[in-house]
């Protein structure tokens, strides 16, 4: 039985979702993997169930997607990360690596060693929310959006969180200081997505992001 699950959100990542289980397996031999899939409109369900990950459909957003995925892991630890190609299996392993003493890895663009292909828009965005989370909510990572992480399950598992889509990670990172859980965050590197197109949608995710913050600010 591996100790580790890893979770893959997912909607429409044919052609991106093959290939970064392959070098997922590779870089974490032992791993389970779980594809939570949004109801996509392509092969992606097919091309994951091919690669011999568990396949399960909700179209409930991110958030519920995210938060099935550390209910139905069966592993002491859950490692979520994007399926688009952004996260790479060389930093899922470094951060399978920086777990001891931990219950959550924070995969961060802001810290030594990360960084980001993005847009400028998208690394202001990223930067300013960092900010406004650090001055407001105190939590315990700076990048507060980073959706590459390493959970221990237990303490994660029955997460009570008011969130539909990417505000699920400043939620859980605030769930995670009122358990007392021990953060660490680990460089990586955020490349441009593969195939497809991105489902970003800067006004609805900022504005969701701007609720959870003021829900969050006396954390």
């Amino acid at each position: 039985m591996p100790d580790l699950t890893v979770v893959l959100p997912t909607i429409n990542e044919a052609g991106n979702i093959g290939p970064l289980i392959r070098q997922l397996r590779e870089a974490l031999p032992d791993a389970a993997f779980l594809v939570i899939d949004g109801d996509s409109k392509d092969d992606t369900r097919a091309q994951a169930a091919a690669e011999g990950a568990t396949v399960v459909v909700n179209a409930n957003g991110y958030a519920d997607s995210l938060l099935q995925g550390l209910r139905e892991a069966g592993t002491e630890w859950v490692l979520v990360l994007d399926a688009d190609g952004s996260h790479t299996a060389h930093d899922a392993r470094k951060l399978w690596d920086a777990r001891e003493g931990t219950d959550m890895v924070v995969g961060s663009r802001f810290a030594p060693g990360g960084g980001s292909d993005g847009s400028t828009f998208r690394r202001f965005l990223s930067r300013t929310l960092a900010g406004m989370f650090a001055a407001m909510a105190r939590l315990p990572a700076r990048d507060v959006s980073s959706g590459f992480r390493l959970y221990r399950r237990a303490m994660f598992a029955d997460a009570s969180i008011t969130a539909r889509f990417f505000e699920v990670q400043p939620a859980l990172l605030a769930w995670g200081k009122r358990q007392g859980a021990r953060v660490k965050e680990v460089g990586i590197h955020y490349h441009p997505r593969g195939k497809g197109k991105s489902k970003n949608r800067v006004l609805r995710y900022g504005i969701a992001f701007l609720r959870q913050l003021w829900r969050l600010r006396k954390v």
